[in-house]
This record gives structure tokens, sequence and C-alpha cells, in this order.
């Protein structure tokens, strides 16, 4: 089945592709810094370990501002975690957003590229479904785990 979308359809698709691309990017770039900022802190947590000529060249005064190893592990998770969800959400993003450029731009194959973009649309909300269904729970065991330590313990 061949369909074609009009100009006017194929104009709302075409700019909605090209804000999803911005969109896409910012968060493919912003995924990117996170995990440099991760490399940064396995480079703090394993300071010790590093080159004595290597540590000696970060300055004193940010050495000694260093939390300690047990929260930076934290800290590292955390980011990890989020530069790995906003690369996911700016790869896919960026690929729905190519595929509904597609649409546009050529003719006799508008289903299949807008079954594309759906496709990746799908898997970035299936992430986020998935993370706030995760969420979720972890909140309601921590607060069934604060009220049974809480009232256990009289």
């Amino acid at each position: 089945m061949n369909y074609e979308f009009t100009s006017e359809q194929n104009d709302l698709i075409g700019r909605l592709a090209r804000k999803m691309s911005l969109v896409g990017l910012v968060s493919v770039v912003f995924g990117v810094l996170y995990l440099l900022s991760a490399v940064l802190l396995l480079a703090f947590i394993f300071q010790d370990k590093m080159p004595a000529d290597v540590v000696s060249k970060i300055p004193e005064d940010v050495r000694s501002k260093v939390p300690s190893t047990t929260y930076l592990w934290g800290v590292l998770i955390q980011t990890l975690l989020a530069g790995l969800i906003f690369l996911l959400i700016g790869i896919w993003t960026r690929s729905s957003a190519a595929s509904f450029h597609e649409i546009v731009v050529t003719t006799g194959r508008d289903i299949s590229h807008l079954m594309n973009a759906l496709s990746s649309l799908h898997k970035m909300y299936n992430l986020l479904y998935t993370l706030i269904i995760v969420t979720l729970l972890a909140c309601l065991i921590a607060l069934g785990l604060q009220l049974y330590l809480r009232y256990s313990a009289s």
C-alpha cells in the first residue's frame, strides 16, 4: 500500500522532524557530557592508584575538596545512568526525526518511514516507562523499609 501525505502534512512532519533532531542532538550532547564526567569521577576514585606525577598536576585545593570514595561511587553510578539515558533518548529521537524527514523528502515509502519513526519513539518511551515503574517500586520499597525500621525498633 503506497500512501503519500499531503503537502500540508509534509510541512507539519518536516517541522516536527527538525525540532526533534535538535532536541535529540542536545540530548546526545548531554549524554556524552555526563559520560565524560563519569570518566573524571573514576579518575578521582582511583587517584591513589594513579602515578604520583599525574596526581600532582591536580591542584591541591581541588584534591582537598573531593568527597569520600564511597560517596563518589554513588555519584558515578548516577552519572553513568543519566549519561546512558540521555544518550539513548537522543539517539532514538534523532532516529525518529530522520525517519520523519524521509517522509517529507521521498515518495512511495511514507508508511514504512512512519513505522520506522514510531519504532524509535516506542523504544524511547519504553525506556522512560520502565524507568518510571522501577523508580516507583524503589520508592515504595524504601518507604516500606523506612516504616518497618522506624516502627519495629519500638
